[in-house]
């Protein structure tokens, strides 16, 4: 019974209140606290709240409100009256769904770039990227140039061991030219290396919704995009580079 009367949407409160009342008939407040067991600057809210649902009544007698719970047939009817509510409700959803799905796709495939320069500029972003993702998230690499390791590499392999430690997944296709450090990236977990004989100043870095270009020649300048599109594409771009490269 208490189940049922709670899915139907009474509180624990008006639940005891209304059984109580079911048992005293006609009462003031004081025997109902007692019996409801419920906390005296409570009661007169439940009943407030039960006498609005219809569930219950009061007279005066001698100045006092003395209350009496209304027959049990009221529970089905106030049960009707909140499905006939509920039906309304449904109505006026589906009216201003189509607001709050156009609401829900702008956030979703908002858009925008930020621009990182210089040394301390590069390392912020990469920084930020390590905080960002989760365990069990990967990140792709393209085109990484044999000047980017030569000028970053002590850095780079302290944010490999954060990246790992985390548990953050890396593929990355290197530069042929590039074996150097590529080899010493094979051997680290979580990290999948190959190489392609191409020549690129610039490497190009995706995870999630987002595309960095880093052009690490002379001041450092990364250039972040946040945009789905775009890094589905980029995407499709790796993988099939990703299938000819060598290890």
């Amino acid at each position: 019974m208490h189940r049922l009367l709670t899915e139907i949407g009474l509180t624990r409160s008006e639940i005891a209140v209304y059984l109580s009342l079911l048992d005293l008939g006609s009462s003031s407040t004081g025997p109902i606290i007692k019996k409801a067991g419920i906390a005296s600057g409570k009661a007169y809210l439940v009943l407030d709240k039960l006498l609005l649902k219809g569930l219950v009544t009061y007279t005066l007698k001698g100045g006092t409100k003395h209350y009496q719970a209304k027959d049990p047939e009221k529970i089905l009817e106030y049960l009707q009256q909140r499905k006939k509510e509920f039906t309304r409700q449904e109505e006026e959803l589906k009216h201003v769904l189509p607001e709050l799905k156009a609401k829900y796709e702008e956030k979703k495939y908002a858009s925008h770039a930020e621009i990182y320069e210089g040394v301390q500029g590069l390392k912020t972003l990469y920084d930020w990227i390590i905080k960002e993702l989760k365990k069990g998230e990967g990140l792709i690499a393209l085109g990484i140039p044999r000047e980017f390791n030569r000028r970053f590499e002590p850095y780079f392999l302290d944010w490999n061991h954060r990246r790992i430690s985390r548990g953050i997944h890396l593929r990355v296709v290197y530069n042929a030219d590039n074996r150097e450090y590529g080899r010493i990236r094979e051997k680290m977990k979580f990290t999948h290396v190959r190489y392609l004989k191409i020549t690129t100043p610039v490497m190009i870095l995706i995870f999630r919704d987002y595309v960095v270009t880093v052009n690490p020649l002379g001041t450092p300048l990364c250039f972040l995009i946040r945009n789905k599109e775009t890094s589905e594409s980029y995407r499709k771009y790796f993988e099939i580079l990703w299938k000819q490269g060598k290890k």
